[in-house]
């Protein structure tokens, strides 16, 4: 399996996030890093449920720019 990392940076670049792959589990990694304090989060996914958690978020965003949010 190849490994790629991805950052993101969100909210006027103080939170940058990192998706990477976690081959020893079958699935991927994302953190989530708050810039400022360096304060992190991990969630440790299957690829199933990464597929399902970004079609969740583009669903939520899809409902919220119909809403006019």
């Amino acid at each position: 399996m190849s490994w790629k990392q991805i950052k993101i940076f969100t909210a006027d670049a103080e939170q940058s996030v990192i998706i990477e792959t976690n081959p020893e589990r079958d699935g991927m990694v994302m953190h989530s890093i708050e810039e400022h304090d360096k304060k992190s989060f991990v969630l440790y996914m299957t690829l199933e449920e990464a597929e399902t958690i970004g079609k969740e978020l583009i669903k939520y965003a899809d409902e919220m720019k119909s809403n006019g949010a």
